[in-house]
């Protein structure tokens, strides 16, 4: 059904993205806060300001999207599940966002979230572009294959240095579009990923993305 487009296109950024070897987690790193409509985390000195209106999914709706996500990117591959398994109990998403309540009669849900994910004794990951590689491998191992109209690249956000990785997926009559964006800081690889179906959307998305400030 159309309406469970958006949470099916989260559900695939949450699994491949916690494909990419993480290594666990270390003392002080929490979820962060949201007040106001501002997500603070102060572990990564970063602050961002989530669109008036927008949801705020809790840990228990976040697990059901990652369990979710597990069955729709690995389908009957159990090599691929079990990695998924062992990937998903040491990645931490910080933050999930949705313009609508899940399960809205809408045609697509667009989304937002932010997680990390420990690279501790990977000293080839030197940088967001050389995280989302192995992002962009993940995915297409995946059941549900988006396409790649260009390559990974570099940008500033928030003052820092970002690699951006973008994909197309089409689930049934809708083009679902996302955009990861990634940094190394404290030994973790930071994302954040955007997903949209039309250019509004995107613009939406973009003021997520400016309003990002790492102190």
């Amino acid at each position: 059904m159309k309406r469970y487009v958006g949470s099916k296109a989260i559900c695939i950024v949450f699994a491949t993205c916690s494909i990419a070897y993480s290594q666990g987690g270390v003392p002080g790193l929490d979820a962060g806060t949201v007040k106001d409509s501002t997500y603070t985390n102060s572990f990564f000195a970063m602050q961002l300001r989530i669109p008036d209106g927008w949801q705020v999914q809790d840990n228990e709706a976040t697990r059901a999207l990652l369990e979710r996500g597990k069955t729709i990117v690995a389908g009957d591959d159990k090599n691929l599940s079990a990695i998924l398994d062992a990937s998903a109990q040491k990645s931490l998403p910080l933050l999930t966002v949705f313009k609508h309540p899940p399960g809205s009669p809408v045609d697509f849900n667009p989304s937002f979230m932010c997680i990390v994910e420990r690279i501790q004794g990977l000293p080839g990951i030197k940088k967001g572009s050389d995280y989302l590689f192995h992002v962009r491998k993940a995915l297409s191992s995946a059941k549900l294959q988006p396409t790649f109209e260009k390559d990974i690249y570099d940008a500033p956000v928030g003052g820092l240095e970002l690699g951006i990785l973008e994909t197309k997926l089409v689930i049934g009559k809708t083009t679902v579009r996302q955009k990861y964006y990634t940094t190394i800081l404290k030994g973790y690889a930071l994302s954040f990923i955007s997903s949209y179906s039309s250019n509004e959307e995107l613009q939406t998305q973009n003021e997520i993305i400016e309003s990002i400030k790492f102190r």
